[in-house]
């Protein structure tokens, strides 16, 4: 019970700022080339055991891959970000916004596929930066000629994977998860409180056999 008090207490306040949180605005920052060159690489975000569904998220733009490219990406994060259970929603039933941008550079020996995942808030203040690479083997003059299928999805699933341990850990996610827990407790306190003593066995009614006396 005390380790559930004081659960409580780390996660419930944040249910009063999520509740608090304004509808979502336009964000008109853009992505650029030499922003994903420069930003650096990210801190890994360890998940924090609860889902992020509870905070919907929109995927604006993905920008800086050939359409082809483009279109690939976007089909293999979807299908990783639902089996992260992230919901992917529209622009009006988000409450996070998410502006991308893929790129393929040359590097000796090969070239390097990354990308660069902006998070805002309700707000409009970037909460979040997610950034990761992935190396690619060959010689050519074009990067994007040794991004094959098998690249594309590890990079699709990086960036669901690390989108929903972001997601997970803010507070519609941690409030969401102390309300279950606050349930689960009540619930757990009913069923103790309907249990009732084994009742007694009804004493005999039975009474002593009498015998006639033998003529």
């Amino acid at each position: 019970m005390a380790a559930f008090s004081a659960f409580l207490q780390r996660v419930l306040p944040f249910a009063a700022t999520a509740a608090a949180a304004l509808p979502l605005c336009a964000c008109n920052d853009h992505i650029s080339p030499a922003a994903s060159a420069v930003s650096p690489q990210g801190a890994q975000i360890l998940p924090s055991g609860y889902s992020p569904r509870p905070a919907p998220v929109s995927v604006a733009q993905m920008e800086g891959a050939p359409a082809p490219i483009k279109s690939q990406f976007m089909a293999y994060f979807d299908a990783e970000a639902a089996r992260e259970d992230v919901a992917l929603t529209d622009n009006a039933g988000a409450r996070y916004l998410a502006k991308g941008y893929i790129s393929a550079f040359l590097v000796d020996g090969g070239a390097r596929l990354t990308y660069v995942l902006d998070i805002y808030d309700r707000a409009n203040h970037r909460a979040q930066r997610l950034n990761d690479e992935i190396p690619l083997s060959g010689a050519t003059a074009d990067p994007w000629t040794l991004v094959d299928s098998a690249a594309l999805a590890a990079l699709a699933a990086r960036s669901a994977n690390e989108l929903a341990a972001y997601l997970s850990n803010t507070p519609e996610a941690l409030a969401a998860a102390a309300q279950t827990a606050a349930t689960t407790a009540q619930n757990a306190g009913d069923a103790a409180k309907a249990v009732v003593a084994p009742s007694q066995p009804a004493a005999s009614a039975r009474q002593a056999l009498s015998y006639a006396p033998a003529r």
